[in-house]
Protein backbone atom coordinates (compact mmCIF):
# COMPACT_ATOMS: atom_id res chain seq x y z
CA UNK A 1 0.00 0.00 0.00
CA UNK A 2 1.19 3.14 -1.09
CA UNK A 3 1.66 5.10 2.63
CA UNK A 4 -1.59 7.48 2.91
CA UNK A 5 -2.62 9.97 6.22
CA UNK A 6 -6.19 10.64 7.48
CA UNK A 7 -5.20 14.64 7.94
CA UNK A 8 -6.11 15.83 10.99
CA UNK A 9 -9.30 14.07 12.05
CA UNK A 10 -10.96 15.61 8.71
CA UNK A 11 -12.18 13.30 6.20
CA UNK A 12 -9.61 13.84 3.76
CA UNK A 13 -5.95 12.27 2.78
CA UNK A 14 -2.00 12.99 2.27
CA UNK A 15 -0.26 10.94 0.11
CA UNK A 16 3.24 11.92 0.93
CA UNK A 17 4.67 9.66 -1.53
CA UNK A 18 3.49 12.22 -4.49
CA UNK A 19 2.69 15.24 -2.33
CA UNK A 20 -0.96 15.18 -2.76
CA UNK A 21 -4.26 16.03 -0.84
CA UNK A 22 -7.13 14.15 -1.79
CA UNK A 23 -10.76 14.21 -0.97
CA UNK A 24 -14.14 13.82 -2.40
CA UNK A 25 -18.07 14.56 -2.20
CA UNK A 26 -18.10 18.33 -1.10
CA UNK A 27 -21.74 18.34 -2.91
CA UNK A 28 -21.68 21.86 -3.08
CA UNK A 29 -25.52 23.74 -3.14
CA UNK A 30 -26.89 20.44 -0.85
CA UNK A 31 -28.10 23.16 1.22
CA UNK A 32 -30.42 24.99 -1.17
CA UNK A 33 -31.32 22.01 -2.06
CA UNK A 34 -32.58 20.45 0.84
CA UNK A 35 -34.19 23.94 1.19
CA UNK A 36 -36.02 23.14 -1.80
CA UNK A 37 -37.46 20.33 -0.53
CA UNK A 38 -38.94 21.82 2.38
CA UNK A 39 -36.02 21.40 4.91
CA UNK A 40 -34.35 25.02 5.75
CA UNK A 41 -30.59 24.17 6.00
CA UNK A 42 -28.34 27.80 6.30
CA UNK A 43 -25.42 27.86 4.03
CA UNK A 44 -22.75 27.41 5.65
CA UNK A 45 -20.89 24.37 3.63
CA UNK A 46 -18.51 26.67 1.61
CA UNK A 47 -17.24 28.90 4.07
CA UNK A 48 -16.55 26.16 6.19
CA UNK A 49 -14.75 23.77 3.79
CA UNK A 50 -12.47 26.31 2.71
CA UNK A 51 -11.46 26.92 6.14
CA UNK A 52 -10.84 23.25 6.91
CA UNK A 53 -9.09 22.98 3.00
CA UNK A 54 -6.55 25.84 4.38
CA UNK A 55 -5.93 23.63 7.18
CA UNK A 56 -5.14 20.71 5.23
CA UNK A 57 -2.31 23.00 3.48
CA UNK A 58 -1.20 24.04 6.15
CA UNK A 59 -0.96 20.44 8.48
CA UNK A 60 1.01 18.72 5.26
CA UNK A 61 2.72 21.82 3.84
CA UNK A 62 1.46 20.60 0.55
CA UNK A 63 0.37 22.30 -2.53
CA UNK A 64 -1.19 20.38 -4.68
CA UNK A 65 -5.14 18.76 -4.09
CA UNK A 66 -7.14 16.12 -6.08
CA UNK A 67 -11.23 16.66 -5.98
CA UNK A 68 -12.20 12.96 -6.33
CA UNK A 69 -15.70 13.90 -7.92
CA UNK A 70 -18.83 15.54 -6.61
CA UNK A 71 -18.12 18.62 -6.55
CA UNK A 72 -21.56 19.80 -6.30
CA UNK A 73 -25.16 18.08 -5.64
CA UNK A 74 -28.21 18.33 -8.21
CA UNK A 75 -28.05 16.60 -11.54
CA UNK A 76 -28.79 19.91 -13.26
CA UNK A 77 -27.10 22.67 -12.37
CA UNK A 78 -28.67 25.76 -10.17
CA UNK A 79 -27.60 29.68 -10.16
CA UNK A 80 -26.25 28.64 -6.33
CA UNK A 81 -24.49 25.41 -7.37
CA UNK A 82 -22.64 27.53 -10.59
CA UNK A 83 -21.83 30.77 -7.97
CA UNK A 84 -20.08 28.23 -4.90
CA UNK A 85 -18.39 26.24 -8.31
CA UNK A 86 -16.89 29.53 -9.09
CA UNK A 87 -15.95 30.59 -5.72
CA UNK A 88 -14.49 27.11 -5.02
CA UNK A 89 -12.23 27.05 -7.92
CA UNK A 90 -10.82 30.47 -7.43
CA UNK A 91 -10.14 29.80 -3.92
CA UNK A 92 -8.12 26.40 -5.04
CA UNK A 93 -6.16 28.62 -8.08
CA UNK A 94 -5.43 30.81 -5.15
CA UNK A 95 -4.04 28.71 -2.22
CA UNK A 96 -2.86 25.83 -4.44
CA UNK A 97 0.00 25.76 -7.32
CA UNK A 98 -1.62 21.68 -8.88
CA UNK A 99 -5.37 21.44 -8.42
CA UNK A 100 -7.15 17.92 -10.10
CA UNK A 101 -10.44 17.85 -10.72
CA UNK A 102 -11.94 14.27 -11.02
CA UNK A 103 -15.63 14.25 -12.59
CA UNK A 104 -18.42 12.80 -10.50
CA UNK A 105 -21.74 11.65 -11.36
CA UNK A 106 -22.97 14.82 -9.97
CA UNK A 107 -20.77 16.77 -11.88
CA UNK A 108 -22.99 17.69 -15.02
CA UNK A 109 -22.65 20.94 -16.72
CA UNK A 110 -19.23 22.38 -14.39
CA UNK A 111 -16.40 21.74 -17.52
CA UNK A 112 -17.09 25.53 -18.16
CA UNK A 113 -17.08 27.29 -14.41
CA UNK A 114 -13.91 25.00 -13.98
CA UNK A 115 -12.35 25.81 -17.22
CA UNK A 116 -12.62 29.57 -16.56
CA UNK A 117 -10.33 29.12 -13.86
CA UNK A 118 -7.91 27.36 -16.36
CA UNK A 119 -8.42 24.12 -14.32
CA UNK A 120 -9.82 20.74 -16.08
CA UNK A 121 -11.85 18.03 -15.57
CA UNK A 122 -10.91 14.64 -15.54
CA UNK A 123 -12.33 11.55 -15.66
CA UNK A 124 -9.56 10.13 -13.84
CA UNK A 125 -5.97 10.85 -12.72
CA UNK A 126 -2.38 8.43 -12.20
CA UNK A 127 0.29 8.84 -10.82
CA UNK A 128 3.11 6.52 -9.43
CA UNK A 129 1.04 3.54 -9.45
CA UNK A 130 -1.81 5.08 -7.65
CA UNK A 131 -5.54 5.63 -9.73
CA UNK A 132 -8.40 8.25 -8.85
CA UNK A 133 -11.95 7.99 -9.84
CA UNK A 134 -14.51 8.73 -8.59
CA UNK A 135 -16.11 5.47 -8.39
CA UNK A 136 -19.75 5.85 -9.79
CA UNK A 137 -18.23 3.03 -12.65
CA UNK A 138 -16.21 0.11 -12.83
CA UNK A 139 -13.06 0.78 -14.70
CA UNK A 140 -10.88 -2.04 -16.32
CA UNK A 141 -7.67 -0.20 -16.34
CA UNK A 142 -4.71 -2.17 -13.94
CA UNK A 143 -3.46 -0.32 -10.63
CA UNK A 144 -1.64 -0.70 -7.56
CA UNK A 145 -3.73 1.57 -5.58
CA UNK A 146 -7.63 2.86 -6.16
CA UNK A 147 -8.91 5.59 -4.46
CA UNK A 148 -12.42 6.29 -4.94
CA UNK A 149 -15.35 8.54 -3.45
CA UNK A 150 -18.80 7.99 -4.32
CA UNK A 151 -19.84 5.67 -1.66
CA UNK A 152 -19.87 8.15 1.52
CA UNK A 153 -19.04 5.18 3.69
CA UNK A 154 -20.13 5.69 7.48
CA UNK A 155 -20.05 3.01 9.87
CA UNK A 156 -23.49 2.71 12.19
CA UNK A 157 -22.07 2.42 16.29
CA UNK A 158 -24.97 1.31 18.95
CA UNK A 159 -23.73 2.55 22.08
CA UNK A 160 -24.70 0.25 25.33
CA UNK A 161 -28.10 1.75 25.94
CA UNK A 162 -29.23 1.33 22.66
CA UNK A 163 -28.55 4.40 21.01
CA UNK A 164 -26.65 4.12 17.40
CA UNK A 165 -24.52 7.29 15.91
CA UNK A 166 -23.46 7.35 11.72
CA UNK A 167 -19.67 8.43 11.59
CA UNK A 168 -18.00 8.81 8.49
CA UNK A 169 -15.33 6.31 8.05
CA UNK A 170 -12.15 5.59 5.55
CA UNK A 171 -12.35 1.96 3.90
CA UNK A 172 -9.02 0.32 3.29
CA UNK A 173 -8.20 -3.57 1.49
CA UNK A 174 -6.71 -5.61 -0.57
CA UNK A 175 -8.61 -6.75 -3.04
CA UNK A 176 -7.17 -9.60 -6.39
CA UNK A 177 -7.22 -6.26 -8.57
CA UNK A 178 -5.01 -3.89 -6.43
CA UNK A 179 -5.18 -1.97 -2.93
CA UNK A 180 -8.29 -0.24 -2.64
CA UNK A 181 -8.98 3.29 -0.16
CA UNK A 182 -12.77 4.53 -0.33
CA UNK A 183 -12.81 7.68 0.84
CA UNK A 184 -15.72 9.61 2.88
CA UNK A 185 -17.65 12.52 2.01
CA UNK A 186 -15.77 16.04 2.53
CA UNK A 187 -19.41 17.45 2.90
CA UNK A 188 -20.72 17.92 6.42
CA UNK A 189 -24.49 17.01 5.84
CA UNK A 190 -24.63 14.56 3.04
CA UNK A 191 -26.01 11.04 3.96
CA UNK A 192 -23.77 8.39 4.46
CA UNK A 193 -23.81 4.74 3.75
CA UNK A 194 -23.78 2.30 6.66
CA UNK A 195 -21.58 0.18 5.30
CA UNK A 196 -21.31 -2.43 8.44
CA UNK A 197 -24.32 -2.56 7.55
CA UNK A 198 -25.07 -3.48 3.86
CA UNK A 199 -23.95 -6.61 1.84
CA UNK A 200 -22.71 -6.62 -1.43
CA UNK A 201 -25.31 -5.82 -3.84
CA UNK A 202 -26.47 -2.50 -1.81
CA UNK A 203 -23.42 -0.85 -1.95
CA UNK A 204 -23.02 2.09 -4.10
CA UNK A 205 -19.96 1.57 -6.02
CA UNK A 206 -19.90 -1.43 -8.64
CA UNK A 207 -16.50 -1.72 -8.08
CA UNK A 208 -17.22 -2.60 -4.40
CA UNK A 209 -20.06 -4.23 -5.47
CA UNK A 210 -17.59 -6.64 -7.40
CA UNK A 211 -15.27 -6.61 -4.65
CA UNK A 212 -16.76 -6.87 -1.60
CA UNK A 213 -15.61 -4.94 1.55
CA UNK A 214 -16.03 -7.42 4.52
CA UNK A 215 -12.01 -7.59 4.70
CA UNK A 216 -11.80 -3.92 4.26
CA UNK A 217 -10.15 -2.10 7.81
CA UNK A 218 -12.70 1.03 8.85
CA UNK A 219 -10.95 3.99 10.06
CA UNK A 220 -13.71 5.96 12.05
CA UNK A 221 -13.09 9.95 11.28
CA UNK A 222 -15.08 11.93 13.38
CA UNK A 223 -13.90 15.94 12.88
CA UNK A 224 -14.61 16.25 16.83
CA UNK A 225 -13.84 13.14 18.45
CA UNK A 226 -10.98 11.90 16.52
CA UNK A 227 -9.46 8.68 14.17
CA UNK A 228 -10.58 5.42 15.29
CA UNK A 229 -9.31 2.33 13.96
CA UNK A 230 -12.45 -0.14 14.07
CA UNK A 231 -10.60 -3.27 12.53
CA UNK A 232 -11.97 -5.26 9.52
CA UNK A 233 -15.88 -4.84 8.49
CA UNK A 234 -16.39 -8.37 9.15
CA UNK A 235 -15.90 -8.22 12.14
CA UNK A 236 -17.99 -5.38 13.13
Amino acid sequence: MKDFEIIDSKPAIYLPGIDLIALTDLHLGLEASMTSRGHYVPEFQLEDLKKEISGLKDETGSDRILINGDLKNQYSTTYSEKREISDLMEFLVTEFEDVIIIEGNHDTFIEEIVEEKGLRVLESYSEDGIVFVHGHENIVQSFETLVIGHEHPALALTDEIGVTEKVPCLLHGKTDRGQILVLPAFSKISNGSEVNRMNKKELLSPILQETGIQNFEAYAISREAGVFDFGKIQNL
